[in-house]
């Protein structure tokens, strides 16, 4: 039967609740989900409470990290006597110390990419201004090619009216210089 709850397990215990999740995941109590609360099998609570000397016993997770990855295996250590005690959280002690400095030197390197990431970002143009640039140069080609074309007809204007104004000035002397040239001869022929 199924009937107490984490808490008023660890309260009949003498125990935390994070030790009774233990016993549980140690298959050493059987428990039963019901939405978000966890009920534990009250034979099993009394076999502990009768069988064992469980305030002794102490269940310690051990995770060791194989591979910079997230590839974790949990081992289980149990024990029974205080003599073992010691050496077991020792032993616990310097892995774990090991496992902090390999985390610690992996958050340095993650840390200096970062960094570096971080200075090629400030250092590159963003995405949007780089479309908005583009966008535009593209717009300022459009409005010099409209410029250039513009520039165009007016120079073939020009061309064309100074064509016509060096005729009429080419006429003009061309006239002006018969002129003269009859003038001359109407005074010569007074003469």
């Amino acid at each position: 039967m199924y009937d107490l709850t984490r808490q008023e397990v660890a309260d009949k215990l003498n125990i935390s609740t994070r030790s009774v999740d233990r016993y549980i995941k140690a298959w050493k109590l059987r428990s039963k989900k019901d939405w978000k609360v966890v009920y534990v099998n009250n034979d099993d609570i009394e076999n502990i409470m009768w069988t064992w000397d469980y305030q002794q016993e102490i269940i310690v997770e051990k995770k060791v990290n194989s591979n910079i990855q997230d590839d974790i295996q949990e081992k289980k250590v149990i024990v029974k006597n205080n003599e073992n005690i010691n050496w077991t959280l020792t032993s616990i002690y310097k892995d774990l110390k090991e496992e902090i400095q390999k985390k610690d030197q992996l958050i340095q390197t993650l840390a200096m990419r970062v960094w570096k990431a971080e200075e090629v970002a400030k250092n590159s143009v963003s995405l949007i201004d780089f479309k908005k640039s583009q966008y535009l140069l593209e717009e300022s080609k459009e409005y010099l090619d409209k410029e250039l074309n513009q520039l165009i007809k007016e120079k073939e204007k020009l061309e064309k009216d100074l064509k016509y104004e060096k005729t009429s000035n080419i006429l003009l002397i061309i006239f002006v210089v018969i002129l003269l040239a009859i003038a001359w001869t109407v005074w010569y022929m007074q003469i």
